[in-house]
């Protein structure tokens, strides 16, 4: 039996002793929220998709002048304080997604033991932290983009595992040291063409924050093997992703910039720096971004064709945007990104036709969306 089937039945053994221990105690509290955005982006490229992940079939360029499944998606968001110790967290996200759908998914279902406001242990679907924006990557409205970048944050599109997670957080001086761990995960990503699946996940990740200063590192594992249309299941390889974070946000202006190298049959690195300034309710933003094309590594079979053209989706960025808070718990933003491919890559280009080569192309891609919590 798969691990998430044990964590249905576990999420509810734990929901029973907390039904029973809140018998004892105070009344479960519960509160409900949500998220969502509503975007919309042409590109210039006419060749090939501007995609912001290998699970969305199609996007804007070849399939559409205008397409809304990048950055548009609604969320629902429960919390329960089932105890004083015990807490449960469920949250539903719609967002377009392979096979030409906007199904609801669940992408967080845990519940938390709390040993102390500082020390706590979660069980169920949860949020990789492996970036900075990780825990808010759908939520638009947490962060001044149209979205993350792309050259970036496509480097893991695993958002979630199904598994077991801890932290401790202790305050030294002015400073707070959060510690997450992750035990032991899963996770099965559903793409157009194949089916991705991870095992075996552990990981170890610190956030430091000092007064407007905040840093992040971590590093993680996993094994990892991919099912193509055809049934072929390819052998369980090791995947191992460091990853750096450092914001810097004294309230009128901030700089932000991160950092991935990722290895499995191949080393692949990635990063991008922004800054902006905040006018009243105006937030105009500059971004740079790029990845590395891959490096293959010994002690594996010969690269063949399709493996030397998925490791040399190497692409640059640069982004100009502005966010425009017109309206409590509301935005407006708009951005252009000037994406350049490298000399020998389709980049991260979705449905391009088979023999079309773009190396080295400059494409244009205009977004806008609205971001809105409630």
């Amino acid at each position: 039996m798969a691990i998430r089937h044990y964590l249905i039945v576990l999420l509810g053994i734990f929901a029973c002793i907390a039904n029973a221990e809140a018998a004892e105690t105070d009344k479960p509290k519960v509160t409900f929220d949500g998220f969502g955005s509503l975007g919309v982006s042409h590109s210039s490229m006419k060749s090939g998709d501007y995609v912001l992940d290998s699970s969305i079939p199609k996007g804007p360029g070849l399939s559409e002048d205008l397409s809304f499944g990048n950055d548009s998606r609604i969320a629902v968001h429960l919390a329960a304080d089932l105890t004083p110790k015990i807490s449960a967290v469920l949250q539903v996200v719609s967002e377009y997604h392979t096979p030409n759908t906007y199904e609801p998914e669940v992408e967080w279902a845990n519940v938390k033991y709390a040993f102390t406001p500082d020390l706590y242990i979660r069980l169920g679907r949860i949020a990789l932290p492996t970036f900075m924006h990780s825990d808010t990557r759908d939520v638009g409205y947490t962060y001044v983009w149209i979205h993350p970048p792309l050259e970036l944050y496509r480097q893991l599109p695993i958002s979630h595992s199904d598994g077991v997670d801890g932290m401790y957080r202790v305050q030294i001086g002015e400073s707070v040291n959060s510690i997450k761990v992750i035990l032991y995960g899963e996770n099965t990503l559903e793409r157009e063409n194949s089916t991705s699946n991870s095992k075996d996940m552990w990981g170890i990740f610190d956030t430091i924050e000092y007064g407007p200063t905040t840093a992040h590192i971590g590093y993680q594992e996993r094994l990892a093997s991919t099912e193509n249309s055809q049934g072929v299941t390819g052998p369980w390889i090791r995947n191992s992703d460091l990853s750096l974070g450092v914001q810097y946000d004294p309230g009128d202006w901030f700089a932000i910039s991160e950092w991935i190298r990722r290895e499995s049959t191949t080393r692949i690195s990635a990063m991008y720096i922004s800054g902006g300034y905040r006018v009243k309710k105006f937030t105009p933003y500059l971004t740079y971004a790029q990845n590395s094309p891959g490096t293959f590594l010994s002690g594996f079979p010969p690269p063949t064709a399709n493996s030397i053209r998925l490791a040399n989706r190497a692409q640059s960025a640069v982004s100009l945007g502005v966010r425009w808070d017109f309206m409590k718990n509301a935005d407006l933003k708009l951005q252009y990104d000037q994406v350049k491919l490298s000399d020998n890559s389709n980049g991260f280009l979705a449905n391009v036709p088979t023999g079309v080569i773009l190396y080295g192309a400059k494409f244009h891609v205009i977004s806008a969306v609205v971001d809105f919590v409630f």
